[in-house]
């Protein structure tokens, strides 16, 4: 009888993309998989891509306010779910309930632990997130991404699962491209993430827009907004050359490994990314991440030379043309940020669902 694992991933892609990483790593090893998501998710679609099974459950988060109906509403659905999960478990006896971070976990690790089966979950950032600290108490073992301070004591440092697309190596052709000794210029990626990238946006714009053209044709900016920033990112470029904008990137492994340089927020998940290909990053801290976990990330890339942290003020725009202007200015110091690979204490991040593999 093949081994069976129960995966809950939802939310944000920072929590969807890692899991979804495991258990396409598990069913490469021949093991079944299914998910747990949240009702209507748009991640659903890469679900059924792969050919991966799942559960939607209508789950929320928990309520921070005193709205009364909001609570109502969140126990209603929190005691639907246990029953889901409980039915979902006796069915399916898996070797491991997994949950990878956000409110979507809690259900699946908590009905599980007081079943008898085992469990586990995966953090990505620097800080343990709200729901996984409550999770950590009915968890057989804590994956993390980052070194966590005075993290549980079952916790094993992994790295964050990344999608194997990221597996990927450079040829001499393209390394030479990378070292600048090529007439090619610079590339520039920008994007956000999957929360609060508006602010990033349009400042990012305003200065890719002096850095082209103080560059003279030697800087090529591809800036990813998302949907909902497109059309008014697209009239703050309006005719500036050597711009490629996109809403959405469903290659992005592709750009990121073309790009000389990275503008980013600091969630987890792009940091992993960024880490496999070894890129110099210039990374902007969501500044309202639960316990302000981004800039705890950032400011473990920046300590390790790899990236400059700029924070989000009034004023991002100068801080970032400034940051970008410093690396481009400077040659070498881009080559020692991605020497600075070379000394990297972290775990490699396209090795982290394997790790994981191999512990349960």
């Amino acid at each position: 009888m093949k081994k069976l694992y129960l995966i809950a991933a939802g939310g944000t892609g920072g929590h969807f993309y890692p899991g979804l990483a495991l258990g396409k790593a598990l069913l490469e090893k021949g093991r079944d998989v299914i998910f747990v998501t949240k009702k209507g998710s748009p991640n659903i679609k890469y679900l059924d891509e792969n050919e991966l099974s799942y559960q939607e459950i209508d789950f929320v988060s928990m309520p921070r306010g005193l709205n009364i109906m909001k609570w109502f509403s969140f126990v209603l659905k929190f005691l639907k779910t246990l029953k889901q999960m409980r039915s979902l478990i006796k069915l399916t006896e898996p070797s491991y309930c997994i949950g990878m971070g956000g409110y979507i976990s809690f259900p699946l690790v908590f009905v599980a632990y007081f079943m008898g089966y085992k469990t586990a979950i995966h953090d990505s950032n620097s800080r343990l997130g709200l729901a996984n600290k409550i999770c950590a108490k009915f968890a057989d073992v804590v994956f993390l991404g980052l070194p966590i301070k005075n993290g549980p004591k079952n916790a094993v440092l992994v790295g964050t699962p990344i999608r194997e697309e990221f597996q990927v190596k450079l040829s001499k052709a393209e390394q030479i491209y990378w070292e600048m000794e090529s007439d090619f210029g610079i590339n520039l990626l920008i994007f956000g993430g999957s929360q609060g990238a508006k602010k990033l946006n349009f400042a990012a714009a305003e200065a890719a827009k002096k850095l082209v053209a103080a560059a003279k044709g030697r800087l090529h900016v591809f800036h990813i907004t998302g949907t909902r920033d497109f059309k008014e990112i697209k009239k703050v470029y309006g005719a500036t050359p050597n711009i490629e904008l996109l809403e959405y990137a469903e290659d992005i492994y592709s750009l990121m490994k073309a790009a000389h340089i990275i503008i980013a927020r600091s969630g987890a998940s792009s940091l992993a990314e960024i880490c496999a290909l070894q890129k110099p990053s210039i990374l902007v801290p969501f500044p309202y991440a639960a316990d302000n976990h981004q800039y705890f990330n950032a400011k473990l890339f920046e300590d390790a030379g790899l990236s400059l942290l700029v924070q989000e003020s009034n004023n991002l725009e100068q801080d970032i043309f400034d940051s970008v202007k410093k690396l481009l200015s400077e040659p070498q110091h881009l080559k020692n940020m991605r020497a600075s690979y070379n000394n990297l204490t972290l775990p490699n991040p396209l090795e982290a669902a394997e790790k994981i593999i191999r512990y349960i």
